[in-house]
């Protein structure tokens, strides 16, 4: 009788910590993420559409060979700052389209028509810009719009940056 008593509480001993110890683990692990959404909802930025993002083209254009759609590379000129943290640094990659190309004088330069459309914010999202479309004039000599021509652009709309 004594012995069954104690395999018994050895027993319920053995299921109650059991029992203790698989409540215990997720309780913590629900802390832990909690933790962990708390701190990325705090760093959670938001950047305001109408936002200026200065870029340079990272290629040079040939105009001879250059057609409507083709893409464009540019890098952010320098960072983009909200409440003093970073959400697109300088160097980034944006990318532009080639709106349009024309012949001008008789044929002796190109009008080279481009924008930039997104540029690559911090968290690694493309964030969505708008620019006012650049004239690249280019002659048949060259036949090349040069790396470096500057563009500004303004953030399309408002867009959470994990900071």
């Amino acid at each position: 009788m004594l012995k069954k008593t104690i395999l018994r509480s050895l027993i319920a001993a053995a299921f109650a910590f059991a029992s203790a110890a698989a409540f215990a683990v997720p309780s913590q692990l629900a802390t832990s993420n909690l933790k962990l959404q708390t701190s990325n909802f705090q760093q959670m930025v938001a950047l305001s559409a109408g936002t200026v993002v200065n870029v340079s083209l990272n290629e040079a254009i040939d105009a001879e060979t250059v057609s409507v759609g083709n893409s464009l590379d540019f890098f952010v000129r320098s960072n983009v700052t909200v409440n003093g943290k970073v959400v697109i640094a300088a160097g980034a990659t944006a990318t532009g389209w080639v709106k349009s190309v024309k012949k001008c004088n008789n044929g002796k330069s190109y009008e080279i028509t481009i924008t930039v459309e997104n540029a690559m914010a911090v968290d690694g999202q493309m964030v969505n810009l708008r620019s006012i479309p650049h004239v690249v004039n280019a002659t048949p000599n060259s036949a090349k719009a040069d790396i470096g021509a500057n563009l500004s652009a303004r953030v399309l709309n408002d867009t959470k940056i994990n900071a």
